[in-house]
C-alpha cells in the first residue's frame, strides 16, 4: 500500500501544492512552523478523515479560504484508486468524499481503503491522557481496519445520546428507558468484545517491542479492564445504576466507561514512567498496530513519522530501522538530517527530501556524506 501522489489546495498554510512520491522513504524537512505536519495531516486525511491534532475542518482551512480540496492517488498492490476530498465552510458546511470519482456519502464506506499508522509527539497524551485517551486510541485503531466495529461504535454512541438525552428530560418513560437498555447492550457487548481480542493481540505484539527497545528493562503490559463483560451482567449494571444515572442525567455503565490499564504489577506507567519509558511505551504500541495490521490484513500500512527520529537515542534508533526494514513506504518531518547519515545509509537509492519553507515544497536530492 502506497501513495503515489497528492494534490492539496486551501488546506492549513498550503494555496496549492502537488507532489509524488518515488520513494519507499520520504522527508519532510524545514524549520519550526514551515508546515511540514500539514503534509503528513493531509495525507492521513485519506486515511480516517480526520486530523490526528484533533482539529475541525475549519480550523484546517487555509486561513482566508472557504473551502479545502485534497486529492490522492493510491496503489494497493496492482490496483489504484484515486481519492478525493472536498470541504466548505459555507451554508451547511459539508465535507464531500469521491472514491474513483464516485461520491461516498457515508463515511465508513470510505475509512478502510487507506491505512496509515501515525507515530508524533502528541502521543503521548494516550499515557497521560487518562481512559479517555485511551479508548480513543483503541477505537480509532479498530475503526480503520474493521468495518463492522466502526458501524456498531457509531450505533452505540447514537444510542448513548438518546439515553442520556432521556435520563435528563422530564417526561422519563419506564418503557423507553428499558428498550433503549437493550439497544445499549446489544451493541456494547460487541464493542466489548472486539476490544478484548485486539488488546490481547497488540498486548503480545507491545510486550516483544518493548522487551527490545528497553533492554529488557522494561516489562509492560497492556490490559483491557472493561466494567462489564457480559449481556447478563451489562443488563443487571443497569438496572442497580438507574437511580444514579437518572440523579446525573448521563449513563456510567458501558464500554464508554471503561479504561486501558498501561503499567506493571497493577501499577500504571503514569504513576512510575519516566518519559524515556513513556515514549517507548508509545513506539511500541504504535509498531504493535502496525505489526498486527500487516499480519490480519496482509497489507503494509503507510507510515507516518512526525518529529521523532532524531529524538531517539541509538538503541531506539536501531529498532525503528528495523521496523523500517520490513515496512512499505514512510514519511518523516525533521528540521533536517544533520547526524542520520548511519541511519539513511541503510536505503540509499530509497530516499526522497522535501524542503518545506513559507508553504512551497521543492523536492532535492539526499548526499550521502
Amino acid at each position: 500500500m502506497k501513495i503515489n501522489s497528492i494534490l492539496i489546495n486551501s488546506f492549513r498554510n498550503y494555496e496549492s501544492v502537488q507532489l509524488k512520491f518515488n520513494s519507499r522513504l520520504n522527508f519532510f524537512i524545514g524549520e519550526n512552523g514551515e508546515g511540514k505536519t500539514n503534509l503528513l495531516e493531509a495525507i492521513q486525511m485519506f486515511s480516517t478523515l480526520k486530523s490526528f491534532r484533533d482539529n475541525t475542518d475549519d480550523e484546517i482551512l487555509n486561513w482566508d479560504k472557504d473551502t479545502y480540496y485534497l486529492k490522492a492517488e493510491i496503489q494497493n498492490a496492482d490496483d489504484v484508486d484515486e481519492f478525493e476530498i472536498g470541504f466548505t465552510k459555507l451554508g451547511t458546511k459539508k465535507k464531500k468524499i469521491k472514491l474513483n470519482e464516485k461520491e461516498i456519502n457515508r463515511k465508513l464506506d470510505f475509512i478502510g481503503n487507506f491505512i496509515t499508522i501515525t507515530l508524533s509527539p502528541i502521543d503521548l497524551k494516550i499515557i497521560d491522557g487518562g481512559p479517555a485517551e485511551r479508548r480513543k486510541f483503541i477505537d480509532s485503531f479498530l475503526s480503520i481496519y474493521n468495518r463492522e466495529y466502526l458501524i456498531n461504535l457509531l450505533e452505540y454512541n447514537k444510542i448513548l445520546k438518546h439515553r442520556n438525552a432521556l435520563l435528563k428530560s422530564q417526561a422519563k418513560s419506564e418503557v423507553e428507558l428499558v428498550t433503549w437498555d437493550n439497544l445499549l447492550v446489544e451493541k456494547g457487548i460487541f464493542l466489548i468484545s472486539e476490544r478484548i481480542g485486539v488488546i490481547a493481540s497488540l498486548n503480545e505484539i507491545y510486550r516483544e517491542n518493548l522487551k527490545i527497545l528497553s533492554g529488557e528493562k522494561d516489562i509492560f503490559e497492556i490490559i483491557y479492564n472493561p466494567n462489564v463483560n457480559s449481556e447478563e451482567s451489562f443488563r443487571d449494571k443497569l438496572q442497580k445504576r438507574k437511580h444514579l444515572d437518572l440523579k446525573l442525567g448521563y449513563t456510567t455503565v458501558g464500554p464508554h466507561r471503561d479504561n486501558l490499564f498501561i503499567g506493571k504489577d497493577s501499577k500504571d506507567i503514569t504513576e512510575f514512567g519516566s518519559q524515556g519509558q513513556k515514549r517507548s511505551s508509545v513506539i511500541a504500541m504504535k509498531t504493535a498496530q502496525f505489526k498486527h495490521i500487516k499480519k490480519i490484513r496482509n497489507q503494509t500500512p503507510v507510515l507516518l513519522i512526525d518529529d521523532v527520529i532524531r529524538e531517539l537515542d541509538i538503541k531506539r534508533r536501531n529498532y525503528f530501522l528495523e521496523l523500517l526494514m520490513e515496512s512499505g513506504q514512510s514519511f518523516f518531518t525533521t528540521t533536517d538530517l544533520d547526524g542520520l547519515d548511519d541511519f539513511l545509509k541503510n536505503f540509499r537509492n530509497q530516499i526522497s527530501i522535501f524542503e518545506i519553507n513559507k508553504g512551497k515544497v521543492k523536492e532535492n536530492h539526499y548526499e550521502f556524506v
